[in-house]
């Protein structure tokens, strides 16, 4: 999380960038500029429903002032600058690229997996939604005891709440695998 002094520098840039005076954003806000201006100058702590206000004043998520790095309203990642990872547990572990970085109050991430045959990726019950587009080969899902084979093209799509699984069979396969977490997705 970031410190009182980085918070009020995001609500200060913020401020700046629109051509906003402390006036303005707390006409907006229902705030005294005096209480805005010791927030900018890190002299005091904002609560949620005050940082809420301000945000809602300087059109931003709330999440935008307090993600530990602040992220771009557009996020953009180039084929050559895909972050690679390793999924799974135990012997079946996969490769897959990182498709998104994050926006803020992002709750979507995209993941390319590129996956052998005998190996497939376990995860734990958590909140959210997960996808599965099936981009070659052939892959087995399972989602709460019950099989799915997906060919290319396929897409599943189930409750993250539930114990799921999947991996390629007969050969190599390439997936786009889709988590959302909760929240409210503005479109």
């Amino acid at each position: 999380m970031p410190t009182t002094q980085e918070v009020g520098k995001r609500v200060k840039d913020a401020r700046t960038e629109l051509g906003m005076t402390l006036k303005d954003v707390a006409s907006l806000s229902g705030m005294s500029p005096t209480h805005i201006s010791e927030i900018e100058r890190g002299k005091t702590s904002p609560t949620v429903g005050a940082l809420r206000r301000i945000a809602a004043a300087l059109q931003k998520d709330t999440a935008y002032f307090v993600e530990e790095i602040p992220l771009p309203k557009v996020s953009v990642v180039k084929k050559e600058d895909r972050d690679s990872l390793i999924l799974g547990q135990g012997d079946g572990f996969v490769t897959a690229k990182r498709l998104t970085k994050g926006i803020p109050a992002g709750r979507i991430s995209v993941l390319l997996v590129d996956d052998t045959d005998g190996k497939s990726i376990a995860s734990e019950p958590h909140e959210g939604e997960e996808a599965i587009v099936v981009l070659s080969g052939q892959m087995k899902a399972v989602v709460s005891d019950t099989e799915y084979i997906l060919g290319a093209g396929d897409c599943l799509h189930y409750s993250g709440r539930v114990p799921h699984s999947a991996g390629a069979v007969g050969g190599r396969a390439k997936a786009l695998w889709i988590k959302v977490m909760p929240g409210v997705i503005r479109w």
